[in-house]
């Protein structure tokens, strides 16, 4: 996933967990997400992103 790819508001995965970016700092390539089931937030470097369309919370159900 290249850093451009990435906007506010959109869902990603990671090792940390899944969540919505709600902020970008280029100047370290983080990412902060948002946990939608506990409204967490933790910083996320780029490179720990998973690239997958289809990103789950824990708490979501898999058809």
């Amino acid at each position: 996933m290249e850093f451009s790819d990435i906007h506010i508001g959109m869902k990603c995965g990671s090792k940390k967990g899944s969540g919505t970016v709600t902020w970008i700092d280029g100047s370290t390539r983080t990412v902060y997400l948002s946990d939608s089931k506990s409204d967490d937030n933790f910083e996320v470097k780029l490179e720990d992103l998973i690239d997958d369309p289809q990103v789950h919370n824990r708490g979501d159900t898999f058809y």
